[in-house]
């Protein structure tokens, strides 16, 4: 897929629907659907209100628990870029 100049590029996303939890600071968690996911990350649909910068694990099913950081936060969605480091520093 070609990009529009001045896109700031990522991967493709491929839609998808997939059942997940997200496991927050604190302990508490809450069932998600994920879509729209690629190697490097997923759009989180939820009615749950995610913080911009937000560091999370989502419990993806046949992939174990990923930790990732909201990227960007809407009413009912949210961008989550998986991170490859061990902790917050690292993306």
């Amino acid at each position: 897929m070609d990009r529009e100049h001045g896109w700031i590029g990522r991967k493709d996303r491929h839609p998808v629907t997939v059942d997940a939890v997200v496991h927050r600071d604190g302990g508490s968690h809450v069932a998600v659907t994920l879509a729209d996911m690629s190697d490097e990350g997923c759009r989180i649909e939820s009615d749950e209100h995610f913080r911009i910068g937000e560091y999370v694990e989502i419990d993806i099913p046949d992939r174990g628990r990923t930790k990732a950081q909201i990227r960007w936060a809407l009413p009912d969605s949210a961008g989550a870029k998986f991170l490859s480091g061990a902790g917050p520093d690292q993306d």
